[in-house]
């Protein structure tokens, strides 16, 4: 290949870098909706990286221990700052990832503000319910005991558990296009047609 076609490769290389969208798919909403199941199938259905928040909060918390008390002063805003600067990474390499999590309202804008700065598209899920039987669902989880140290507990009370999601403004903020499902009970939502939105919104070259 002579040095010509090289440049002519490497302009049209360059030219579809540049014109790809960059785009995002949140998974967020309130506790013991489903949100991690749900943003599990959809990495696997899209053949794209989800990053839960839980989960790099169990990484962190991996390589301290309970008695350090680290986790529980800062460990929610360390995992998410964390989790912004992996998508900023994504972002700017013009590559698709799914987060996950019950993002609070400053985190959620503070997602927004980044997503602006480089032009993002963003399909956003938004997973609620009826939160008297979401803490029962929690309670459930908790009760099988095998949830990892690090998480927050809301204890027995169900007005912990109400508090926490109205005082943090859980699924309040809008980000991009925004479905909101109540998933209350699981046999009535129509997942299929969830993922069918997803694929659309990746595969869309418009």
């Amino acid at each position: 290949m002579s040095q010509a076609d090289t440049q002519m490769v490497d302009n049209n290389y360059l030219y579809r870098e540049e014109n790809m969208k960059n785009k995002i798919i949140i998974v967020g909403g309130y506790c013991a909706t489903g949100k991690s199941a749900f943003s599990r199938k959809l990495s696997h259905l899209l053949n794209l990286p989800c990053f839960n928040k839980d989960t790099i909060k169990e990484v962190l918390g991996d390589g301290l221990s309970p008695e350090d008390n680290m986790m529980d002063k800062k460990g929610s805003n360390t995992t998410f700052m964390l989790m912004l600067h992996i998508t900023e990474q994504f972002l700017m390499s013009k590559k698709m990832c799914i987060l996950e999590s019950n993002f609070k309202l400053n985190e959620s804008k503070l997602i927004k503000t980044l997503l602006e700065k480089y032009d993002c598209e963003c399909l956003t899920f938004i997973f609620k319910g009826d939160l008297e039987i979401l803490f029962k669902r929690y309670m459930e989880r908790e009760k099988m005991g095998k949830r990892h140290w690090v998480h927050v507990t809301f204890g027995e009370n169900p007005d912990n558990f109400h508090k926490y999601h109205m005082q943090h403004g859980i699924g309040e903020v809008v980000i991009g296009k925004t479905i909101v499902t109540d998933t209350t009970v699981f046999d009535d939502v129509n997942y299929e047609e969830l993922y069918e939105t997803a694929e659309i919104f990746v595969n869309d070259k418009k």
